[in-house]
């Protein structure tokens, strides 16, 4: 009898070493950005460090917080989030949008995140769209461009990206002014100075189409909306002028201090202690190059 038991108990205990062993590792709270290079920009100062021109992420073990970047190049000539897009970088017109398919974007983020829903997505939009339109058609971008950006384009794809992040709180970054326009290049590298990339002006008439799509503090009725556009104007009444050194040497990324304060947005959004409480969130290495300004 006393035997029996034991050649079970042994054989129970065998068969246990030889199953996998399930470990609960903690999830802790995360932010997933989906935008252009403002965005990576401000996120390679807040992780301190630079990786692709796609993607950045870091865990601050401070703040328990895993934050990644991933780019995308807006909503396209036609509103469909397919090619072509702004082709005036080393990267080509043809780049693919990966929030135009929800089950690529779910598995980018489980790659990308470690899971399927990050707590926060910030998703942006803009930028991207004015420089795709411009450069396409050859022309400055049109109030009805515009008008089927803000009641068509955008809310498509916001509503893909909440549809694809269902348990996530998705969250609208609107686009930030820029020092001075940035007019189309040739091919043959000849400026254009008849048709604008992207403008003050440009910028500003955007930034009023969203605001005509807002209900009840949200855009759409359903999207917090993260104003850069306000970050930015805040800091020049500040200075009391438009002082260039609020942007990057190209005029239109925005400088450290505007960067560090977008982020502490997202931070705040996420009920955590900000940047200029913990830490100084030193400027990444990665400086602004020739054909990689922008994106």
């Amino acid at each position: 009898m006393i035997r029996s038991i034991c050649l079970a108990a042994c054989a129970a205990v065998a068969t246990g070493l030889t199953q996998p062993v399930t470990q609960n590792v903690p999830r802790i709270p995360s932010v997933l950005i989906l935008g252009s290079s403002v965005d990576r920009y401000a996120t390679e100062i807040f992780c301190n460090k630079a990786d692709r021109f796609s993607r950045v992420s870091c865990t601050d073990l401070e703040r328990g917080l895993n934050v990644g970047f991933y780019f995308h190049p807006g909503v396209g000539v036609l509103g469909d989030m397919q090619p072509p897009f702004y082709n005036n970088t080393r990267y080509g017109a043809n780049l693919h949008n990966s929030l135009s398919d929800k089950r690529e974007l779910s598995k980018l983020s489980i790659r990308f995140m470690g899971h399927e829903f990050p707590d926060l997505v910030v998703v942006d939009s803009s930028l991207w769209d004015l420089a795709t339109w411009s450069s396409q058609s050859g022309k400055n971008v049109t109030h009805e461009r515009l008008v089927q950006w803000g009641n068509t384009d955008l809310p498509k794809l916001l509503d893909s990206v909440s549809e694809t992040f269902y348990k996530s709180r998705v969250v609208f970054r609107n686009a930030p002014t820029v020092y001075d326009t940035k007019f189309q290049v040739w091919a043959d590298s000849r400026v254009n100075l008849d048709v604008a990339v992207f403008s003050v002006d440009a910028i500003d008439k955007m930034n009023n189409e969203l605001k005509g799509n807002m209900l009840n503090g949200k855009l759409y009725g359903k999207f917090e909306v993260i104003d850069y556009s306000k970050i930015m104007n805040d800091l020049i009444n500040e200075r009391g002028f438009r002082d260039p050194a609020l942007w990057l040497k190209d005029g239109y990324h925005p400088c450290r201090e505007a960067s560090k304060r977008y982020f502490n947005q997202i931070l705040q959004l996420m009920n955590m202690t900000t940047v200029e409480a913990k830490h100084g969130g030193r400027e990444a290495q990665r400086q602004p190059a020739f054909n990689d300004e922008f994106p």
